[in-house]
């Protein structure tokens, strides 16, 4: 059963990331604007779809608490790769909206891409960090701070947040 919830979580966070650098592209134009929303609206139910699957993983768990299973070191592996990559993107979004802020890219839709693609990539991160954490068995996942619960009214306030902000409409 482990075996096929790990390969099932290297899938779903391998098309999170294939649809937020889609998604992403498709703010900058590559892709028509339909393709931004259905990527995120994608993303989104994704994102429902694992908080199910984990909340209901964890109702499987708790009836073989007697065998200890170790968790896979790849998604330790995943995760910092996927903190990594926001961290870097993020700084670099920064740096190409506040070019925009001081007018040193004229275009103010510029910046408007960079806060949407700054958007989209911290919403998909922030999927990939959970789904990781909760493989990897995390501690950090199970606190009082961060509970299952914060985690998946976090993902449905940020989904509401981002499809209505208005950053992905031309």
């Amino acid at each position: 059963m482990k075996a096929i919830q790990d390969s099932a979580a290297f899938l779903f966070v391998l098309a999170v990331a294939v649809l937020t650098f889609v998604c992403m592209l498709g703010v900058w134009e590559v892709f028509d604007t339909d393709v931004i929303w259905k990527s995120f609206q994608t993303v989104g139910l994704l994102a429902m779809v694992a908080a199910i699957v984990v909340f209901a993983g964890r109702f499987l768990g708790m009836s073989s608490s007697s065998v200890v299973s170790l968790p896979n070191p790849a998604f330790t592996s995943l995760r910092r790769i996927t903190l990594g990559v926001l961290i870097i993107a993020s700084s670099l979004l920064a740096f190409i909206g506040v070019l925009g802020i001081w007018d040193v890219i004229a275009d103010t839709d510029v910046l408007y891409k960079a806060i949407g693609s700054l958007a989209i990539l911290a919403f998909g991160s922030f999927i990939m960090v959970v789904i990781c954490m909760d493989r990897e068995n995390n501690p950090m996942l199970k606190q009082q701070g961060v509970s299952f619960g914060g985690a998946v009214a976090a993902l449905v306030f940020l989904y509401l947040i981002f499809a209505f902000s208005g950053f992905f409409s031309s």
